[in-house]
C-alpha cells in the first residue's frame, strides 16, 4: 500500500478537506458562527436582483457578477427566463439557478442535489428568501438508473459538494440515491419548459436516463458540458452533441449565438451551452 492509499483509508476524508486549505476553513467555522447569531449576507449579483444566502454561497454566488464567463451564462440564462416556468435544476449545489429562476421568471422549480449538506444550504437559501412555495428540494445524484451511486465529498467543510470517484471505487466514498429524471417528475409533478444539468462529466447518464421525455417535450436544456471529464471517462464529447440531435436539439447557443462543434472542440468541450429544439 503506498502512502497515499495508507492516508486515504485510515484519514477521514472530512479531515483532509478541512486540511487543504486551513486558512479557508477557519473562515468557513466564522462565517457559520455569524449566521447563528442573525448576520444574513446579501449579494448584488445584477442590478435589478440581490440575494440573501447562507455565507457558504456568498461566494459561489459572487462570481456571477464579478466572472465575466459566469456572469455571461447567468445572461443566457436570465434570457430564456419565463413567467410560470418549470425549471429542474440537476446539480441545484446551493440553488443560484433555482432562485434566479424564481426571481426573473416565477413558476416551480425542483432542485435535484446529491450532498445533503448542500441541500441543507439550498433550503436555508430558499427560505431567506422566500420561495419556499415554488422550489422543492430532491437529496439525490441523477442518472441512467434508479439506484445508488458511490460519491466522495469535498470542500472545506467536507460534505458540501459532491463527486463521482475519477478512479474506480474508493474506501472513502459515500453511497448516494441515484434518480431518473422521469422519477423526479412522477415524484414531485413537474412538467419542465426548462431543465439545467451540471453535473461534472456525467451528462450522458442524466441525457440517457431522461431520454424520452426530452424527445417528447424539448425543454429549453442549460446544458454544462464537460469535456475534459468526458474523455477522462473514455466518451467523446460529440457523442453528447449527437444523441441531443437524434431527439431534435438542433441549435446550440453561448452568449446569445449559435455555437458550431468546432468553436466547442476549440474549448476543449468546456461549454454552458443552451440547447434548443
Amino acid at each position: 500500500m503506498s502512502a497515499r492509499q495508507f492516508i486515504q483509508t485510515y484519514t477521514p476524508r472530512g479531515l483532509r478537506n478541512w486540511l487543504r486549505n486551513p486558512r479557508k476553513s477557519l473562515l468557513y467555522i466564522a462565517e457559520r458562527l455569524a449566521y447563528a447569531c442573525g448576520s444574513v449576507p446579501e449579494i448584488t449579483i445584477k442590478e435589478d436582483w440581490r440575494v440573501r444566502c447562507h455565507p457558504a454561497s456568498c461566494a459561489h454566488f459572487a462570481v456571477f457578477n464579478t466572472d465575466p464567463v459566469q456572469a455571461s451564462e447567468l445572461d443566457d440564462f436570465c434570457r430564456y427566463c419565463r413567467p410560470q416556468m418549470q425549471l429542474l435544476d440537476v446539480g441545484a449545489h446551493y440553488g443560484f439557478f433555482g432562485l434566479a429562476a424564481q426571481h426573473f421568471g416565477g413558476g416551480q422549480v425542483v432542485c435535484v442535489e446529491p450532498s445533503a449538506k448542500a441541500a441543507s444550504i439550498l433550503r436555508a437559501n430558499v427560505h431567506v428568501n422566500r420561495f419556499s412555495s415554488g422550489i422543492q428540494v430532491v437529496e439525490a445524484a441523477m442518472g441512467r438508473v434508479d439506484g445508488v451511486l458511490e460519491m466522495l465529498t469535498t470542500g472545506p467543510s467536507g460534505a458540501d459538494y459532491f463527486v463521482v470517484p475519477r478512479r474506480g471505487k474508493r474506501a472513502d466514498s459515500r453511497r448516494v440515491a441515484q434518480v431518473t429524471l422521469p422519477t423526479v417528475l412522477s415524484k414531485t409533478g413537474l412538467r419542465p419548459t426548462q431543465v439545467k444539468i451540471d453535473v461534472e462529466g456525467f451528462e450522458p447518464e442524466v441525457i440517457m436516463g431522461g431520454i424520452e421525455f426530452l424527445k417528447v417535450a424539448h425543454p429549453i436544456l442549460f446544458l454544462e458540458l464537460h469535456g475534459a471529464y468526458l474523455r477522462e471517462r473514455g466518451i467523446d464529447p460529440v457523442s453528447v452533441l449527437q444523441v441531443l440531435r437524434g431527439i431534435g436539439y438542433q441549435r446550440f447557443e453561448q452568449n446569445g449565438k449559435m455555437l458550431g462543434v468546432e468553436a466547442m472542440a476549440a474549448s476543449g468541450f468546456n461549454c454552458r451551452l443552451i440547447c434548443l429544439a
